[in-house]
């Protein structure tokens, strides 16, 4: 026995020198330094499954390098922690791609063989199809009257849910639970428009179902064998966008959608089919991150008797008292308002995207690239930008970068509180790849904590707020999904008070990231 106990130990031995080897002699010295190799090829992939987006933040703090590498097998990660090298990177968006990495997500929704082939042409131009649509549908996810049908018919949707809420008196929830769902009732009716295919049950559901597990097509092969609720779901998806297009629910949409449509067949050909697949991908994009923001604003706000107070009062003051002879006094508040007037409440918003973003920016190298003139990134790999070891950076944020300051978007700046670094403000990406839809978003939410302070006392079950815990958070989530639900009433303020919910909208940009004070950049 002891004989094969020693050459097993042996073979041991030498796979593991082999292994340190090759990790040495493929490592160019102009990369990045590789770091977590005691453990060569798999020590950082314990990392990202045990610690996922934090992974990047123990490193940062423990290694303490501007840009280093991570090497699993067959492939490397380049890791920029340097906010400095932020604007180099984004200025080589053609050979430092985002589109390469959104054109392989249509192989998760199924994209047919030939549609792929369009999504993946000309990925270093303006003019190749998913380069070129985020630019595309700009004009409806900008300010002016495109986005304010959106964020009208999104905050209607608010309004008379809350109306129902407030007739049926103090109601016990699911915070997480309720948020998402009315989160996905107004975005899904704002941006699909009266013929919206989410109203059906069957099909939300289906939608949550592959919510969970999409990134399980992406990684596992064979899927579509292993994992078959999640191609049902996906399917059902599909055939329910498809039926949508073909009775013509996107002429009657929002901008986004027509603007997406017009892109997608006028100008590449994208089959209908295609074309009903990449709806299930853009409802990706306008609900995957804003469902959970949504739940971590209002915990924030709802847990913390100060910043509730502060807020409760800025959105008061936007309450107009009115007379109407058949209703008597109606309270009237514009929603418009809490963009220009409530800056606490916005403060409040932004914190709460720098302090629970999770985010890792992905990029992939179509072509080897030069870095600072003398780091290299070699092509085929990936590259990300963590928002986590962005926004807990003290020299970007402060000595209290690891707090949560609601009044950091509206402080005077001191040595404790320095002024927000909006080049490392990354929850909504940046540069090429800033995201078109923030200032829906932005707004959605906004509106939705501003209603519910109004209306609303929101009070927890256990007698006290408790910070829940999300350790089983998937892998992709942009915000942290939590473990356990948080119950609370839903006690309405003044039930006898009457209400009149508008949004007259605005042709201005809130100033979220450091492109909305630049020309030319969607504001």
């Amino acid at each position: 026995m002891a004989p094969v106990v020693t050459i097993a130990l042996g073979g041991i031995a030498a796979t593991y020198l082999f292994l340190r080897f090759l990790l040495h002699i493929t490592q160019d010295a102009r990369e990045p330094p590789a770091i977590e190799t005691r453990f060569p090829f798999l020590g950082p992939l314990a990392g990202m499954y045990r610690e996922k987006s934090l992974f990047y933040v123990r490193l940062r703090d423990k290694y303490n390098l501007p840009v280093y590498t991570l090497r699993m097998p067959f492939s490397r990660m380049y890791i920029v922690n340097a906010t400095e090298l932020i604007p180099a990177l984004q200025k080589q968006w053609r050979t430092i791609s985002f589109a390469a990495i959104a054109a392989d997500a249509g192989k998760i929704v199924g994209i047919s063989k030939e549609g792929l082939e369009i999504l993946h042409r000309d990925l270093t131009s303006e003019h190749g199809f998913s380069v070129s649509w985020p630019k595309y549908i700009m004009p409806a996810m900008g300010p002016g009257e495109d986005l304010n049908a959106i964020n009208r018919r999104s905050i209607e949707v608010f309004s008379a849910d809350m109306e129902k809420l407030r007739a049926h008196g103090t109601k016990r929830v699911g915070l997480w639970k309720w948020s998402r769902q009315i989160m996905v009732d107004s975005t899904t009716e704002a941006i699909w428009g009266p013929d919206n295919p989410y109203r059906d049950p069957v099909i939300a559901e289906a939608w949550r179902t592959f919510e969970k597990g999409f990134l399980t097509l992406l990684v596992f092969p064979y899927a579509s064998l292993l994992f078959p609720k999640l191609i049902h779901a996906r399917e059902l998806l599909t055939g329910a966008m498809i039926d949508y297009l073909r009775m013509g629910g996107h002429e009657k949409a929002s901008g986004l959608v027509r603007r997406r449509f017009e892109h997608h067949q006028n100008l590449f050909g994208l089959g209908l089919e295609d074309i009903a697949r990449g709806e299930i991908a853009n409802t990706f994009a306008v609900l995957g991150n804003s469902t959970p923001c949504s739940l971590w604003v209002l915990y924030h706000i709802f847990s913390d008797e100060k910043v509730l107070a502060d807020i409760r009062r800025e959105v008061s003051a936007l309450v107009r008292e009115e007379n109407h002879e058949e209703k008597g006094t109606v309270s009237t508040v514009d929603l418009a308002g809490i963009r220009d007037s409530c800056l606490i409440l916005l403060s409040t918003f932004q914190e709460t995207l720098r302090y629970r973003a999770l985010a890792t920016g992905p990029r992939v190298l179509l072509e080897d690239v030069l870095l600072d003139g003398r780091i290299l990134l070699k092509k085929g790999n990936m590259l990300m930008i963590p928002a986590p070891v962005q926004h807990t950076d003290v020299s970007a944020w402060g000595e209290d970068a690891r707090e949560f300051d609601y009044l950091r978007f509206v402080r005077n700046p001191t040595p404790r509180h320095k002024k927000p670094n909006r080049v490392a403000f990354r929850a909504f990406g940046g540069g090429h790849v800033l995201c078109p839809g923030r200032h829906f978003a932005s707004t959605e939410i906004m509106a939705l904590a501003a209603l519910l302070v109004l209306q609303f006392d929101v009070v927890p079950v256990a007698g006290k707020w408790v910070e829940p815990t999300w350790e089983k958070s998937p892998v992709q989530a942009g915000f942290p999904i939590i473990d356990e639900d948080i119950n609370v009433e839903l006690r309405p303020r003044e039930p006898e008070r009457k209400w009149n919910v508008t949004f007259t909208g605005s042709d201005q940009a809130m100033r979220i990231v450091s492109e909305d004070s630049i020309p030319g950049n969607g504001t």
